[in-house]
């Protein structure tokens, strides 16, 4: 998930290991709380631990990041090396965090009807849509996948656009208190203020 392939800049196997380690973190996190919590049949304690909430979270800031990689770069004359390396890896680890994200979800909800109507609420919908954007963007994140669609590649990955604004939608829509309203506007800030920036300079180069 990024739009442009470095050349030479790629993180070493090893270090492939240690990156998808540390992006694991959180969802081991999340998986040992939730299977805790049900051993105790806890389910007050469960629902408290916010496993749906936090595994959303956590997928939009990967995918935060992963958008953050080219205008950084170009504000600040090709910083942030790490993100511009990684951010595919960036976007996968955001997809992989949504699939976690649906996870939870359908073991919270328990109900067909409610699943069925998930198709037709506005707050809900954004997120399939964008979900379903994002597993081919996911599956063909690949140095295989690269090589063989060619320019097509760089085509479809930027479908990421469409996904992340639909991702925020659904992120802003579902909340259930001012608090939660201001954690996609705070957290999205820096990313819509500096793709602002950039389409700017588009315009006023082109």
């Amino acid at each position: 998930m990024s739009d442009t392939i470095i050349p030479g800049n790629r993180t070493t196997r090893d270090g492939r290991y240690l990156l998808w380690f540390l992006f694991s973190i959180p969802a081991l996190y999340l998986l040992a709380g939730t299977f805790w919590y049900v051993a105790q049949w806890d389910i007050p304690g469960l629902q408290k631990f916010g496993t749906l909430r936090w595994s959303g979270i956590v997928s939009c800031l990967f995918l935060i990041l992963c958008l953050l990689a080219t205008p950084l770069a170009l504000a600040t004359k090709g910083g942030f090396r790490w993100l511009r390396v990684n951010r595919r890896y960036l976007g996968v680890a955001s997809f992989c965090y949504a699939v976690l994200h649906l996870f939870f979800w359908l073991i919270w909800i328990r109900d067909a009807h409610f699943f069925l109507r998930s198709f037709i609420r506005p707050e809900i919908v954004t997120g399939w849509i964008a979900f379903f954007i994002m597993i081919p963007l996911a599956w063909t994140s690949t140095d295989a996948a690269v090589r063989r669609m060619g320019p097509k590649w760089k085509a479809l990955q930027r479908w990421v656009y469409p996904a992340a604004v639909l991702t925020f939608l659904h992120w802003i829509t579902t909340a259930e208190s001012l608090q939660r309203y201001a954690e996609p506007l705070v957290l999205s800030a820096p990313l819509i203020a500096l793709s602002v920036w950039r389409f700017g300079l588009r315009k006023r180069n082109g």
